[in-house]
């Protein structure tokens, strides 16, 4: 299950340009404790105590329980999950580190994918990651 708090609209990308996955969204705050959600969270407010994988901005600040993954998003090299390149109507997003999934550890990679209007890098990176999450 993906849960999205605060300003994204990367769930919104499920089904057009990433496989269908069940997904909640929330404007406001939230208490995640469940194993098996990927949380991605922009500019909202979340108590996490338990999830696969929390998926953020880079320089964000919250506090994350002990032995879950953060998977930060960002421009950066140093970020989980970055762009490696963009025209004007593709990008390619990236996993620059190993991530555990349901299924195992996915290793980085690669993948090119048609950009929409209305949505932001930040969209379409989270997305990528809880993507992978969920594989």
């Amino acid at each position: 299950m993906l849960i999205t708090i605060g300003e994204t609209n990367a769930a919104e990308l499920f089904g057009r340009i990433f496989s269908d996955v069940e997904y909640i969204k929330l404007q406001s705050g939230a208490e995640i404790n469940s194993p098996s959600s990927a949380v991605i969270i922009k500019n909202g407010k979340a108590a996490i105590k338990n999830a696969a994988g929390i998926i953020t901005e880079e320089n964000a600040v919250f506090e994350f329980p002990r032995g879950v993954q953060l998977i930060v998003c960002g421009n950066g090299s140093k970020n989980t999950v970055s762009i490696t390149s963009r025209m004007s109507d593709r990008i390619t997003l990236a996993l620059n580190r190993a991530i555990k999934t349901k299924n195992g550890i996915c290793e980085p990679l690669e993948l090119p994918v048609e950009m929409l209007n209305g949505f932001s890098e930040f969209d379409y990176m989270a997305a990528f990651a809880a993507m992978l999450i969920e594989k």
